[in-house]
């Protein structure tokens, strides 16, 4: 079985409260998981339309362009997703199977991630 995500524009749509449960719950905590809050914690934009700043929206997902944390984020998110995926019954099941046709000799089919492509 494969299973192909394309990631292309998932940087917008990662959630900020399950960005921030997330590195919680692998452990990241005190001063590192703080800045992260606040930098995530009720974020706003806004646009100028003809010289004019319009009233600020709030922004609820995606991680900020040109941050350098972004990536990192996105990726702490992404392995989460990966480990539901994997942790599968189904998912497990094909795996053996394939492993059985693939790879008689025993050695595990694992998984791969691309940049853009999961």
């Amino acid at each position: 079985m494969i299973i192909s995500i394309d990631a292309e524009k998932a940087f917008e749509k990662i959630q900020h409260p399950f960005m921030i449960k997330t590195l919680s719950k692998i452990g990241i905590q005190g001063t590192y998981l703080n800045v992260i809050k606040a930098i995530y914690d009720k974020p706003t934009a806004n646009i100028i339309l003809n010289g004019k700043k319009l009233k600020a929206f709030p922004l609820r997902t995606g991680t900020r362009q040109g941050c350098p944390l972004s990536p990192l984020l996105f990726n702490i998110v992404l392995e989460v997703l990966a480990r539901a995926i994997r942790q599968k019954k189904e998912i497990k099941e094909e795996r053996k199977r394939a492993r059985e046709i693939l790879q008689p000799g025993g050695n595990d089919v694992s998984s791969t991630s691309g940049s853009d492509q999961i």
